[in-house]
């Protein structure tokens, strides 16, 4: 009887915490339950099993698709891509003057379109994990399609740049990466 309450119980709080059909509150739920420091724990919450990678001062997990990427530095960011392929850059901007001027550049570049000759820039305003993230859609004749997230985690302003046409699992869990390591 005992068990059969149970499984009502456990029922009943996924179905009341699930949004549209969309697991996203379930997985977040179950994520900030466990200890930050305890990288297993979170693996297994948001399925990485791949590499956590430290980006100026700033930890994350980098899904296989992604993974053996190289960390290049610039005045003010530093960045992890694949820049054999193109397929991704996630940049960490510092708390400074350079990263600050970096930022608003990348930002009037890649969100407002100023002196991009991409085609047709749009972004909106997206919240994953609770975090207000800047979501941009762009199309390159040379690369193709590809999206930005620009979102912030502690003191610093992160960018993500991936080749594709939505937010898909392996870019929220990299983000999710950044708000739960940090």
């Amino acid at each position: 009887m005992i068990l059969i309450i149970l499984i009502g119980l456990l029922g009943a709080y996924f179905i009341l915490n699930v949004d549209n059909g969309n697991n996203e509150n379930i997985i977040k739920n179950n994520v900030n339950h466990h200890d930050k420091n305890n990288i297993s724990s979170i693996n297994e919450s948001l399925n990485l099993k791949e590499e956590k990678t430290n980006i100026n001062g700033l930890a994350t997990m980098i899904p296989a698709k992604y993974s053996n990427g190289t960390i290049k530095n610039s005045p003010g960011i530093q960045t992890y891509g694949k820049y054999d392929e193109d397929s991704i850059y996630v940049t960490v901007y510092d708390d400074s003057s350079d990263g600050n001027e970096v930022y608003q550049g990348d930002i009037d570049y890649f969100a407002s379109g100023i002196g991009n000759k991409d085609n047709n820039p749009k972004q909106e305003t997206v919240t994953i994990l609770s975090n207000e993230i800047l979501y941009v859609t762009q199309h390159s004749d040379t690369r193709g399609d590809y999206r930005l997230a620009f979102f912030k985690v502690n003191d610093k302003k992160v960018l993500i740049e991936w080749l594709g046409t939505e937010i898909t699992p392996d870019i929220k869990n990299i983000i999710y990466g950044f708000y739960e390591l940090n």
